[in-house]
């Protein structure tokens, strides 16, 4: 494939790689989607697929097993991927950017666990919602105490995907509760670490990606796992996760949006096929605009990023796109529900485990109101 230099990162052939990554998902993802949902476990063999193939640790440098290539090309797989499945795509979205934290601010030793995640020894979880710390990241309660040449964690974390799997939890952990956000450091913890209790939370959404409750209750972990990256660069991997989140429903939707279309040529009632009803037909044109508007600002923000476009200049349209993509999935997968008519709420068709996934969507990673606070923000509409 060919390749090409810009900003801080390596282009390929767009197209020959998304063919790549649509190959990859349908003979990898989609065998063992039903049977994952089903099961409500994460099959571990798919993330060592995803890293043998070469598609995790897709931006860190050849030194660590990487690619070199950029925010574009992960955006890319992650579709692909949610395509097939928007909760294996999710799993992966963590690898991306609990393993860039890794491989930008680790010591010599920690980016040996960068080099392990891409190789497909480490699955990583990124550890750091709590129970009464969701969107106010700063009111992270979890503390880290130094003893020695240790730091002992204690606090609980909850909303972790793959938490109770992973083999490395990167822990976000207050290390002085007098210098606020200055006051936050980033942990590389063995999840078998004496100490740390995970338990799995019952949830309707992210099935074959279980989410868990993870207990720190005098964890010892070594100074050497202690990163130089903080509160700062949590914001920077936020944003970017932002824009991975924007192509994983992006996926979502136009395997929705595909599925529905195919329906309604498809479902014949009253002598006709229920797509050339306008009523029907209609749905599924806006169903259409929306995808399409989503993936225009997705792949703008992805590739302003991978230009080395200043994050101040970049949030809005970071914001902006994964505002209209967490938004649009609902209206995309809600429309494919209402083409199924009364046999979408049974398990015979896909279109309520669709509709279900999407509706953690305005949730994650910022919810609408955050996003839309840092647009107004950026219109000069200082609205707090």
């Amino acid at each position: 494939m060919s390749v090409t230099e810009t900003g801080e990162s390596r282009r390929i052939d767009e197209r020959e790689y998304r063919a790549l990554c649509r190959t990859f998902a349908e003979r990898e993802i989609a065998p063992r989607w039903a049977e994952a949902d089903s099961a409500a476990e994460f099959p571990r063999a798919f993330y060592e697929a995803a890293a043998q193939a070469g598609f995790v640790g897709v931006t860190f440098p050849p030194a660590l097993g990487g690619a070199g290539l950029g925010c574009t090309e992960e955006a890319v797989f992650l579709e692909e991927a949610s395509r097939v499945n928007p909760n294996f795509a999710v799993a992966i979205l963590v690898q991306y950017v609990a393993g860039s934290v890794l491989a930008r601010f680790g010591t010599a030793e920690q980016r040996r666990l960068a080099a392990d995640n891409a190789a497909g020894k480490c699955l990583l979880a990124l550890t750091l919602t709590e129970p009464g710390a969701g969107n106010d990241i700063q009111a992270v309660a979890t503390t880290a105490r130094r003893d020695g040449d240790a730091w002992v964690l204690n606090g609980l974390k909850a909303f972790i995907t793959l938490g109770g799997v992973a083999d490395v939890l990167l822990v976000l952990a207050r290390t002085d509760s007098d210098r606020g956000r200055a006051g936050m450091t980033f942990f590389a913890v063995d999840r078998d670490t004496p100490g740390i209790v995970t338990t799995k939370m019952g949830t309707w959404v992210n099935r074959p990606a279980p989410t868990y409750k993870v207990a720190f209750d005098d964890a010892r972990v070594p100074d050497t796992r202690r990163l130089t990256a903080g509160f700062r660069e949590l914001m920077e991997a936020f944003n970017r996760e932002r824009i991975l989140v924007a192509a994983r429903w992006l996926g979502h939707m136009q395997h929705a949006l595909d599925w529905a279309v195919r329906y309604a040529r498809e479902r014949h009632q009253f002598g006709r096929p229920i797509g050339s009803y306008q009523s029907i037909a209609f749905q599924l044109a806006q169903a259409h605009v929306d995808v399409e508007a989503t993936r225009r600002l997705t792949y703008h923000a992805a590739r302003r990023w991978d230009d080395g476009v200043p994050l101040a200049e970049l949030i809005l349209d970071v914001s902006s796109a994964k505002l209209f993509a967490t938004q649009a999935v609902v209206r995309v997968t809600q429309t494919a529900l209402h083409v199924a008519g009364g046999w979408g709420v049974t398990d015979e068709l896909p279109a309520m485990r669709m509709a279900l996934d999407a509706l953690v969507a305005p949730v994650t990673v910022g919810s609408w109101e955050i996003q839309l606070r840092a647009i107004a923000r950026r219109m000069g509409l200082p609205c707090d």
